[in-house]
């Protein structure tokens, strides 16, 4: 069932009307369109205070978009914003009244984790790590599995973290495939030899 208008928040708003933008898909999508469809699509909930009859373009839109960044939702580079496979997915279980509920079924795995998976399968650490070459992993082979550079800003390199999180978490309650739990191992590998990576990254 489709949610009530009435009943979303100011945030779950913003990721449906960038889900709407795209139809159903990643579209690249100006910060100042943002603000002019948001207004344009709720005038009561973004307008400026004190002047309904204009947009705002602060922390009443900003904040909710650059905290999704940090949740994997949306990518942003130059003001310039797109939702990821998860923020479609998850924007998609708002819009149908499901955004508690989980998107797998059975041993069916959600489109976001099924296109990490198809990735990490060809990384060059992986392929290392299933070979039993462990001591040939490097920085560069941590960096690769986040889909990460030493250039990622810190909200992005989060975001990434939240991401991986959640496909791990996933494939933990689907361990019927072999090459899941192959790569939740390469995962806690990863994150046990390169802990002061990750933690570099979140406290700069």
């Amino acid at each position: 069932m489709t949610k009530n208008s009435n009943d979303l928040t100011r945030g779950e708003k913003i990721l449906l009307f960038l889900l709407d933008f795209g139809k159903g898909e990643k579209a690249n999508v100006r910060f100042e369109d943002i603000v002019v469809g948001l207004f344009k699509k709720y005038p009561s909930d973004f307008h400026l205070k004190g002047y309904k009859e204009y947009p705002d373009s602060g922390d009443l839109v900003h904040k909710p978009l650059y905290d999704f960044k940090k949740k994997g939702y949306l990518t942003a580079a130059n003001k310039v914003f797109s939702l990821t496979e998860r923020g479609i997915e998850f924007a998609k279980q708002i819009l149908h009244g499901d955004s508690g509920s989980h998107t797998t079924s059975n041993d069916r795995l959600s489109r976001s984790t099924s296109a990490e998976v198809n990735r990490i399968k060809h990384l060059e650490g992986f392929v290392l790590f299933k070979e039993d070459k462990m001591d040939q992993l490097s920085e560069s082979d941590f960096y690769n599995y986040l889909s990460v550079t030493v250039r990622t800003p810190k909200n992005a390199f989060v975001g990434r973290l939240e991401t991986i999180k959640a496909m791990i978490s996933e494939l933990r309650e689907t361990p019927t495939d072999q090459s899941y739990r192959d790569i939740i191992k390469y995962n806690d590998c990863m994150f046990e030899k390169y802990a002061k990576l990750s933690d570099f990254f979140i406290n700069q």
